[in-house]
């Protein structure tokens, strides 16, 4: 009876410390396991993605792998706007250990009035863009992307 209770007593003690390491797992699973957010004013640090925003708007990154990564980030019109690269920039998003969804890494904040000057704004929707960026540290594919739409870009007069 002895040798089963202690028998019982260690099946139960791997499962408990077997639990801890799925959950650890769970929270920093490998691959391309972040997700980007565009974030209309005012900004907060909810991870909601806002598809129509002013000329000035965030982009969040949330939940991506610690370490000397970076994301590349570009900005092109996208049809019926057109089909141009406008901006692009690099982005440090390994500050931090993955976290989830709700783990905030990172956050840019970017005014697209001049870049998007020289295009025509669709009547009801203002200017279509395409955010695509390219996470270090994916394990495969490494990109993401949003459309959405940007408005209220008024430019005033040359200076």
């Amino acid at each position: 009876m002895r040798k089963m209770r202690m028998a019982l007593a260690s099946v139960a003690g791997t499962a408990m410390v077997l639990g801890g390491f799925a959950s650890a797992a769970q929270a920093d699973p490998p691959g391309n396991n972040g997700t980007i957010k565009v974030d209309a004013q005012a900004f907060d640090t909810d991870p909601n993605n806002e598809p129509h925003v002013d000329c000035v708007f965030q982009v969040d990154f949330y939940g991506f792998d610690q370490g000397d990564l970076n994301a590349d980030v570009e900005f092109a019109v996208h049809p019926p706007t057109g089909n141009a690269v406008i901006k692009t920039d690099v982005v440090p998003i390994g500050e931090d250990a993955a976290g989830g969804g709700t783990d905030l890494d990172a956050e840019r904040t970017y005014d697209l009035s001049s870049a998007l000057a020289g295009f025509t704004p669709q009547p009801q929707q203002g200017f279509h863009v395409k955010l695509t960026i390219h996470a270090d540290g994916s394990q495969g594919a490494d990109t993401k992307h949003k459309v959405f739409w940007v408005e209220g870009c008024e430019s005033g007069p040359p200076s």
